[in-house]
């Protein structure tokens, strides 16, 4: 009974929140240079990391701290596949 009642409620609510769209302002176009325009509008202006040369390639990443006298930091994630000839 339990079940029952907690998969109705599921169903419930997750069709409560998928009928529910974000409205829109009327006077805003929704053109892909509008849309856009509130992405920026939305970013931070001045970010730190933004600014840095990123290096996908460990030894151009090392060549170049090297030279700056700068440390460098290392940013690893796992989701390619071992014989990737990215570097």
């Amino acid at each position: 009974m339990r079940k029952t009642i907690a998969g109705m409620c599921l169903t419930l609510f997750a069709g409560i929140t998928l009928g529910q769209q974000v409205p829109r302002s009327a006077t805003t176009p929704a053109t892909p240079d509008a849309l856009q325009a509130e992405i920026e509008a939305l970013r931070a202006s001045k970010v730190a990391w933004r600014e840095i040369a990123w290096k996908s390639c460990l030894l151009d990443g090392l060549t170049e701290s090297r030279a700056r006298g700068k440390p460098a930091l290392l940013w690893v994630f796992i989701d390619r596949p071992s014989d990737d000839a990215r570097c």
